[in-house]
């Protein structure tokens, strides 16, 4: 079965007869015969009955020209797809990877103002448990663009094919609950966190690397009490009374959980964390360097507390 074939059957069918389907295709009569003759033996089934003054098709021909239709169709939309007749129109099918953390709290909104913009460009987006996954999943060609937080700390070859585009800053506090000792300061030290329980992120995302950053380079953590990426769950056991963390300043706003915490900046020091997109080297599409331009149009400037 060819699309020829299929294609001699539609003309049959609109047309109502042999010559007429002929005279449409620019071919002979007896190719066109040829060509339903070969489709029906491979089938197995008649799918034109002969006859005058027009013919019709048979049961079976209905079901072929309705999936012939459908067929058709199909390559219609990839060709439009890929070659579109406005040649200014970008269209086809962008794969987003992003952790759940920065789809809740910072990118959900780009994507749906991307949607709106570019209709023609379909969004898929994997939501991964770390941004280094996403940038993996980048690099094993699984996905065109990831969110990532600054450093990716991947190994030396997988950076080296890394483009980066940079699109804010996020700030990082300590939270408490209101009625923790902590809680009646506006900033505390390393060392006033010692004493407490310490939930923190797990390794691998973007705020782990920064909280290593600034315990490793003291005298270590204190008493970590869990792990975990997911930041609400992390939230709530600090407004439980169980521990302090550190956590994006982003993420705590005016909701019921939030009103139970306070933000605790670091005496001395801002601990900030770039963040932005990461696409392969030359692998840019006109998809992925339209979303690119586009998020580029939007930055989020410095996210403080």
């Amino acid at each position: 079965m060819d699309l020829k074939q299929l294609d001699a059957l539609r003309a049959i069918a609109e047309t109502g007869s042999f010559h007429g389907a002929a005279d449409r295709l620019g071919l002979t009569q007896p190719a066109i015969s040829r060509q339903i003759g070969r489709l029906e033996d491979e089938l197995g089934d008649t799918l034109v009955l002969r006859s005058r003054p027009r013919v019709a098709l048979s049961p079976a021909g209905e079901l072929v020209v309705d999936a012939a239709a459908r067929i058709f169709g199909e390559l219609d939309a990839l060709r439009h797809r890929l070659n579109p007749a406005d040649s200014s129109e970008v269209v086809g099918v962008l794969r987003v990877a992003a952790t759940s953390l920065g789809i809740v709290y910072l990118y959900s909104d780009i994507l749906e103002a991307f949607i709106a913009r570019h209709p023609q460009v379909e969004p898929i987006v994997t939501v991964t448990e770390t941004h280094l996954d996403g940038a993996r999943l980048v690099l094993s060609r699984k996905a065109d663009v990831a969110f990532a937080a600054f450093p990716l700390d991947l190994a030396s070859p997988e950076q080296g094919a890394m483009d980066q585009t940079d699109l804010g800053e996020a700030e990082n506090v300590i939270i408490a609950a209101r009625a923790h000792p902590l809680a009646q300061r506006q900033d505390v030290t390393a060392s006033d966190l010692m004493d407490f329980p310490f939930v923190r992120y797990q390794t691998g995302s973007g705020s782990r690397h920064l909280s290593d950053r600034y315990f490793l380079s003291r005298d270590g953590y204190p008493p970590i009490l869990l792990e975990s990426n997911d930041t609400e769950f992390i939230k709530r056991m600090v407004g439980l009374g169980l521990g302090v963390a550190m956590v994006p300043a982003f993420t705590v706003g005016s909701g019921r959980l939030d009103r139970r915490l306070c933000r605790l900046g670091l005496a001395g020091e801002r601990l900030t964390q770039s963040f932005g997109l990461v696409t392969r080297n030359g692998a840019r599409s006109r998809a992925v360097s339209l979303f690119l331009d586009f998020c580029a149009q939007r930055q989020f400037g410095k996210l403080a507390a």
